[in-house]
């Protein structure tokens, strides 16, 4: 008899504490990140959990339509954008609330061919980049290649390549569709590759908190985007990190 209510009082102690760690283990919140930036974003994120914090659910794509979606009603805690103008727009619609910049990230020209990773035969290459209109490291390509010259959108230009977002732009490449590609230089280190830093104002990463109370995990995740802990991370990939301002 006593064996038998041992045996029972084991099972439930253990069907606890499974149901325990499956909680522990459920997503509490949800951040909305640029696709060009995300892989380092969930590198810190990997150090937020990896200290005891709950793991939070990520949304990835172009600025412009996830800033879209949240002035829309989309239930994200957390923006953090590669395009600071994104962030802004929300926050004067009152829709973000407590911006701050993270970090300065940059513009670079990637290839998976070495000897085509060099600016100065650019206008030889079949470019890709990221689309201005959502996408602010799109702006600098555009700014960047208009003062190449090498600027034309027109339907006769087989030289450019516009795409929805950065990583677009590498798959462009990859597939053979294009030859170069204008991408921050968090995606260049994580496709791998060679790429150059090009010479244009880097882009500040900024994100804020969803104006409507946000969960309490992706708050705490939000601080540690802006701390010394994660400022090594962001280094790591590239990044100017820009902790406490």
């Amino acid at each position: 008899m006593k064996h038998t209510v041992g045996v029972i009082l084991c099972t439930v102690l253990l069907c606890f504490g499974a149901i325990s760690r499956t909680q522990a283990e459920e997503p509490a919140g949800v951040v909305a990140v640029s696709a060009g930036i995300a892989q380092c974003v969930e590198d810190i994120h990997r150090a937020f959990t990896a200290a005891g914090n709950p793991p939070l659910t990520f949304v990835k794509e172009a600025t412009g339509p996830l800033a879209q979606k949240i002035d829309a009603g989309a239930p994200y805690d957390l923006l953090v954008a590669a395009d600071p103008k994104w962030p802004q727009w929300l926050a004067e619609r009152g829709k973000l609330r407590d911006l701050h910049p993270c970090a300065r990230g940059h513009l670079v020209l990637w290839s998976q061919k070495k000897e085509f990773c060099t600016p100065e035969t650019l206008q030889d290459r079949i470019v890709a980049s990221p689309t201005p209109e959502s996408t602010s490291h799109g702006k600098l390509a555009q700014t960047y290649l208009a003062s190449r010259k090498l600027w034309d959108v027109g339907p006769e230009n087989r030289k450019l390549l516009l795409t929805g977002n950065a990583l677009q732009a590498v798959m462009a490449v990859k597939a053979g569709s294009a030859e170069v590609a204008l991408i921050p230089m968090s995606l260049a280190i994580e496709v791998a590759g060679s790429y150059v830093v090009l010479p244009a104002d880097p882009i500040p990463t900024v994100g804020g908190l969803r104006a409507a109370e946000a969960d309490p995990n992706a708050v705490r995740f939000w601080t540690f985007l802006r701390s010394s802990d994660a400022a090594r991370i962001w280094e790591r990939w590239g990044f100017e990190p820009l902790s406490g301002e």
